[in-house]
């Protein structure tokens, strides 16, 4: 991995390019990356709770899944902590275990459901046109209040 000047002797790493300098010595563009912080650290937070919904979301994708560290930065320690919240939350309904069904959905699948619509048998109706309709039953009248017992 150590690079060679054309004398075949290895380049120390003081004097290896890096970032802009490699842009110009190699005359290719570098990809930048941020370095990820933990946010629980940066915000001093020492209790995750379970019930601080909004923070605990943040964690969460779409889709309900937990997003894993390596997105969110978080280290190892706040990450079980973050998890376990996260579990403690769905257990007791503050957050789903998964997110909307149907969003956001494939359009493979809105075109399968709306031509199912288009194609589905026009329904029958409800009581034939040969049979006689059904007189309605007379209303029944309401039974009448007892007295009120005075004494």
């Amino acid at each position: 991995m150590a690079e060679e000047r054309k004398s075949g002797r290895p380049i120390a790493a003081s004097q290896r390019p890096t970032g802009g300098d490699k842009t110009i010595a190699t005359g290719k563009r570098q990809y930048f990356r941020r370095k990820k912080v933990d946010r629980i650290c940066v915000e001093k937070i020492d209790y995750i709770d379970y019930k601080d919904v909004k923070l605990l979301s943040s964690f969460i994708s779409e889709r309900g899944k937990i997003i894993p560290r390596r997105i969110t930065g978080l280290n190892a320690q706040n990450q079980r902590r973050i998890a376990e919240a996260i579990q403690q939350a769905r257990n007791i309904a503050l957050l789903p275990f998964a997110g909307n069904p149907g969003f956001p959905r494939h359009s493979r699948e809105r075109d399968r459901d709306r031509d199912r619509q288009e194609h589905a048998p026009a329904a029958a109706p409800a009581t034939p046109a040969s049979a006689p309709a059904t007189p309605a039953a007379p209303a029944t009248p309401a039974p009448p209040t007892p007295p009120a017992h005075t004494e």
